[in-house]
Formats: C-alpha cells, structure tokens, sequence
C-alpha cells in the first residue's frame, strides 16, 4: 500500500466519522425536540386531568355544603316552630312570672 493510498484511506475514515457526527447530532437535537414536545404535552394532559378533578371537587363539596345548609335551615325551622309552641301555650304562665318578678311579688 502506497503512502497516498494510505492517506486518503484516513482522510476517508475522518470524514466517515465526521459525517457519523454530525447525524448522531443531528439525531440528538430531534431527540430533545421531541423529549420537549413529550414533556410538554404530558404536562398539559396532567394539567387537565388535575382541572377536571378539581371540578368535581367543587362540585361536590358545593353539593355537600348546600345539604349542610339545607339541614341546618331543617334544624333552624324545626327550632323555631318549637319555640313558637312553647310560647303559645305558656306566654300567659311566662307574662305573670315576669310581672311578678318585676313587681316583686311571687306568682
């Protein structure tokens, strides 16, 4: 093998190899470009998957807040009316006491 032949076969190997370079490259920054893309979109499938539950939190601790409300409205009411019994059937009892005490005279 000539000195030339010799020469060129390496200088053939060194552009071989830069061209092997350059596609490794080349395949590197598409691969990040897609790492990238995937990330991304992973992030906002998450992104919504965490708004949709939320959604459905809120809707049901709206609906459960609501029924609290509503029973306790139930338990005001239901309160009330009784109030409203005991004082219809002692109101005259309840008015003779306070006078008395007002007064100072026993009942």
């Amino acid at each position: 093998m000539e000195f030339v032949e010799l020469i060129n076969q390496i200088v053939a190997a060194e552009q071989n190899a830069s061209q092997l370079v350059q596609e490794a490259q080349s395949r590197e920054a598409g691969l990040d470009e897609d790492l990238a893309q995937e990330t991304a979109d992973l992030r906002e499938r998450y992104m919504e998957r965490a708004r949709r539950r939320v959604g459905i939190v809120e809707e049901t601790e709206t609906a459960h807040a609501q029924e609290e409300i509503a029973e306790l409205d139930r338990r005001l009411q239901d309160s009330l009316a009784a109030l409203n019994r005991a004082y219809e059937s002692h109101r005259d009892q309840w008015v003779d006491t306070l006078l008395a005490r007002i007064v100072g005279t026993t009942p």
